[in-house]
């Protein structure tokens, strides 16, 4: 009786998480592809915090970035810096005519500081897209103008991929992981129209779609979410198409997890966010962890007490060699297919990590600008 209570929870994860995945693969083949010419006027919004060691880089990328000049402004939110970064910031405005600081010294009340400062960069932005990436980061030279040509008529917003930079800290492969499984879920949901998940550090919109939905109003009080909640408002709120755009030119790097602390921190950071994903959305994640878990688990038990049956053993099989070839498929778009090594290791990562996580971002309180 209990043999067969096991088998058949078993059976049941792996389907679902075949079909989970097989929802990922479908919704890929199915992710537009149409690309336009024109090139509409660009802000770049960038909100910095205490980021004088990265923000002189991540402009000088920008500011060389393969599009028209006199298309593009940058806009930086000195977001209540204690170091360095407004004196940076003030010789960037100076000698470049391109870019416009704001200086915020205090954070209204009712909003999150971060969404408080894109607010103010959006508001006082020219460009008919507005575009966001972190101060840590430097983007590609091809990136707005790959960005940008996927902004079809019917576009409202595009989101790209965001790859980890791998560091020297032991954990620093899986984390990498994470974020190419995190680009594996934005491909394959939107290739549905379904809003999942996102990240701002790739990210593009039409200002007039965020004029028309009042921009973060309605999470506006949520420290995080500038991505991925806006995004699944705009899904709720407006008939605009949400793109997926898949290119290796375009893919804009952020530093993984130095050590443990940063790592904590950032993933209460994400963790955080999903307790104001809709419905469908928490129970898919919540579907995807489950059915890995007791996939798992049946794996381990059917191989401990030597159950006879092909069947599951193939399931299972197809299921993760499924997975390993859509990750395969991010980590070639991502130039990271040596992180895939790990993957077997990064499975297990994957279940205890949740597990001992989930509760620190659900229930905990983090800052803005929290630092390793």
């Amino acid at each position: 009786m209990m043999i067969e209570l096991i088998s058949n929870i078993g059976m049941i994860s792996v389907i679902v998480y075949l079909l989970l995945i097989l929802y990922i693969a479908i919704g890929i083949i199915r992710t537009k592809t149409e690309i336009t010419d024109v090139q509409p006027s660009v802000s770049v919004v960038i909100s910095a915090h205490n980021e004088s060691q990265n923000i002189g880089k991540c402009l000088d990328t920008i500011l060389s970035q393969n599009y028209p000049p006199h298309k593009l402004e940058i806009i930086v939110v000195n977001d209540r810096s204690e170091d360095n970064t407004g004196i940076i910031l003030e010789k960037y405005e100076k000698n470049q005519s391109k870019i416009k600081l704001i200086t915020i010294k205090e954070v209204k009340p009712g909003i999150s500081p971060k969404k408080n400062a894109l607010t103010e960069g959006v508001n006082i932005a020219t460009g008919d897209i507005i575009a966001t990436t972190d101060a840590d980061c430097e983007p590609p030279g091809e990136w707005l103008k790959t960005l940008v040509s996927y902004f079809t008529p019917n576009t409202g917003m595009v989101v790209g991929l965001a790859p980890l930079k791998p560091t020297a800290w032991i954990l620093s492969p899986f984390t990498c992981i994470d974020a190419l499984f995190g680009s594996l879920i934005a491909y394959g949901s939107l290739g549905w129209n379904h809003a999942v998940t996102c990240t701002g550090r790739n990210f593009a919109y039409r200002k007039q779609l965020f004029q028309e939905i009042n921009g973060f109003s309605g999470i506006d009080q949520i420290l995080t979410g500038d991505d991925d909640l806006f995004m699944m408002k705009v899904s709720r709120k407006t008939n605009f198409e949400i793109r997926f755009m898949p290119e290796t030119s375009a893919a804009v790097l952020s530093l993984a997890p130095l050590g443990l602390k940063h790592f904590i921190t950032q993933r209460k950071r994400h963790l955080s966010a999903s307790k104001y994903f809709s419905l469908p959305v928490k129970i898919g994640f919540t579907l995807m962890y489950f059915s890995k878990l007791f996939m798992v688990l049946f794996l381990i038990i059917y191989i401990i007490m030597k159950l006879n049956g092909i069947i599951p053993l193939t399931l299972i099989t197809i299921a993760y060699l499924l997975s390993f070839i859509l990750l395969t498929i991010i980590g070639i778009k991502t130039k990271q297919c040596r992180m895939l090594l790990f993957y077997p290791v990064w499975e297990i990562y994957y279940l205890l990590g949740n597990l001992l996580l989930a509760p620190l971002g659900l229930f905990s309180r983090i800052s803005w600008g929290e630092r390793y």
